[in-house]
């Protein structure tokens, strides 16, 4: 983990730079991809879910959450992801989730930056250190 300073024209500009974003899409696709089918099941999206621990923590402290909550929660994500429905998700509509995400999460956090403590190869550490990237160079 790393402490970043970002805002939301941090990650749109990221997003913008198809190469760079497709590259990162790619990677963590195949990383998920653990039986390199071409598609992600729900267990397999299932474990990406489970690290972002939305719900058992607060502000850092483990709290006990209901499972059966949680259960919908990751259903109602991965049906989120899985646009046509067919009980797994492809690349391209992980891509395309993600951008929605992403997006959603740049325009809640606005243009004021922003100090956030990130996991090393999440997507949003990922888009701080490509502004880095484009001011050092």
């Amino acid at each position: 983990m790393s402490v970043e300073i970002l805002d939301g024209a941090t990650i749109v500009n990221f997003m913008e730079d198809e190469e760079a974003f497709n590259v990162q899409i790619c990677d963590r696709f195949s990383h998920l991809d653990s039986d390199h089918d071409g598609r992600l099941s729900y267990g397999e999206m299932l474990k990406e879910l489970q690290c972002l621990r939305v719900f058992e923590t607060h502000f850092g402290v483990d709290v006990e959450t209901d499972p059966d909550e949680l259960v919908r929660v990751y259903d109602s994500l991965f049906v989120q992801f899985d646009h046509d429905l067919n009980g797994t998700v492809d690349l391209e509509e992980f891509k395309s989730e993600t951008k929605l995400m992403m997006l959603a999460m740049a325009n809640g956090m606005g243009f004021l930056p922003v100090q956030m403590l990130l996991e090393e190869d999440s997507f949003l550490k990922k888009a701080a250190e490509w502004e880095s990237a484009k001011l050092v160079a």
